[in-house]
């Protein structure tokens, strides 16, 4: 492979030190080889050389927690049963698209928290292998503790209108053994199933300590006791694989920073408590990543004129949770929940609706910088937050997160700085995973959920 070099451009390294103007990178066999201010030095002989003066340079972006398949349908239940049964069969390909849509966008890896096992790890392992392209994924599958698409954590409605055998498979499928049941069960059977579970491929495992039960939603419930949270965290620990928490409710947040998780979801979602100053200065003390989803001031506003549901979600004491977060100093990671929104779902939705969505896949990230400036991180905190801390909460900083010999060569190459507005995020010049320069502008390659109208008049 031909050694790459690219010159000239302003570096943002992702360490959080200042950018570094007219550098040079050196790629090498996937990797950044050599990386600093060019300094006169010439690139070496045989190289290709990308001149990038002018232009700024970013590690490849991480989201710290997507659904490649669309858990929002699945959540809220309109389209639920739409999606589930138009892509039978196909799941891995909807993954492998909605994989590419975040590579388009700047995101080189990503985290799924919460997807069909079979499929996702299908997927991963294609995109992994070279057999197709797409954003590095590592996966979780189900979310432990909770039930599949057509379950009482999800989209139960659905079962009135379709077959008993259809919900049972695909509840089957989504579940993967470690679904709501094991709420009933001793620690011990749960500790053999957890073992089991973490053996099948999976990267990392997350699990429930408060429900998904939207109806419940302002008064969530836990959903496994102090002793059986322990087995999980250290069946997942002996695993030596990440460790992560969906919350709901502050008892549940407390519960999460307490067993030390590595990272927990949607952090300032309380049930619209306030998260005390002890325990977010226990946060930071432990260092407990904390994802956190913000909605932009505008789509916020939409939601709370039309009087909907969802206007709880970032807003009242969530929002004040963001915040008081932010000053704290708190260790923040980006993450949207994101995934590949099927477009008859957004059809139905009114222009205010779709406007600012904050969980279409491949505009997710760049509406998340967007809402947390307005909520007032600084600049370089949401790079980070978007790079260097997703590795290393993840335990992955020693090869993707930031932009330093070794590893691995995810650059993003954009045409103005994002550090001075975020919308610069969208003006992509160039996007390298693995140190491969990726025609962003044709992806996804194969169009499935995103193949719309999909009947064409005769």
């Amino acid at each position: 492979m031909t050694q790459i070099a690219i010159v000239g451009a302003t570096l943002i390294d992702g360490n959080g030190g200042p950018p570094v103007p007219n550098a040079m990178i050196l790629i090498d066999k996937g990797r950044i080889k050599a990386v600093g201010a060019r300094n006169g030095s010439a690139p070496p002989e045989g190289a290709k050389v990308i001149e990038a003066s002018g232009r700024y340079v970013i590690p490849g972006l991480i989201n710290a927690n997507v659904h490649l398949l669309d858990a929002w349908t699945m959540m809220i239940g309109v389209g639920t049963l739409e999606y589930l049964a138009r892509f039978e069969g196909r799941l891995h390909e909807v993954i492998e698209e909605a994989a590419q849509v975040a590579l388009a966008g700047g995101m080189t890896t990503v985290f799924d928290t919460y997807n069909a096992l079979q499929p996702v790890l299908y997927a991963r392992d294609r995109i992994a292998s070279g057999k197709a392209v797409g954003a590095r994924i590592f996966a979780a599958g189900n979310i432990v503790g909770m039930g599949g698409p057509f379950s009482a954590d999800f989209s139960k409605a659905s079962r009135n209108v379709a077959t008993r055998a259809f919900c049972d498979r695909m509840d089957a499928m989504f579940e993967a053994g470690v679904g709501r049941r094991l709420a009933a069960l001793p620690p011990e059977e749960v500790r053999s199933i957890i073992r089991g579970y973490l053996a099948t491929g999976v990267d990392l495992l997350k699990f429930a300590i408060s429900d998904h039960i939207l109806a419940e939603a302002i008064n969530p419930h836990l959903t496994f006791s102090a002793r059986v949270q322990r087995v999980i965290a250290e069946e997942t620990r002996a695993a030596g694989k990440p460790l992560l928490s969906h919350t709901t409710s502050l008892e549940s947040l407390n519960d999460a920073i307490t067993l030390g998780v590595d990272a927990m979801m949607h952090c300032t979602l309380t049930a619209q408590v306030p998260i005390p100053d002890d325990l977010i200065e226990e946060m930071i003390k432990k260092t407990v990543w904390g994802e956190i989803q913000p909605v932009t001031h505008d789509y916020q506003c939409h939601l709370e004129r039309t009087g909907q549901f969802m206007a709880g979600y970032a807003g009242g004491f969530h929002k004040e949770n963001t915040i008081r977060l932010i000053k704290a100093g708190a260790p923040i990671l980006m993450g949207t929940d994101a995934g590949c929104t099927d477009p008859d779902v957004l059809a139905d939705l009114p222009e205010g609706d779709r406007h600012e969505r904050p969980w279409d896949l491949g505009k997710d990230h760049v509406l998340w910088f967007k809402a947390m400036g307005e909520l007032g991180m600084k600049p370089m905190d949401m790079l980070l937050a978007a790079t260097r801390n997703v590795a290393r909460a993840y335990h992955k900083d020693e090869v993707i997160g930031t932009v330093e010999a070794g590893k691995f060569a995810d650059l993003v190459v954009l045409d103005a700085d994002p550090l001075v507005d975020t919308a610069n995020y969208r003006r992509i010049h160039m996007v390298f995973k693995d140190g491969i320069a990726i025609d962003h502008q044709a992806l996804p390659v194969k169009k499935v959920v995103t193949a719309y109208p999909r009947c064409e008049p005769a």
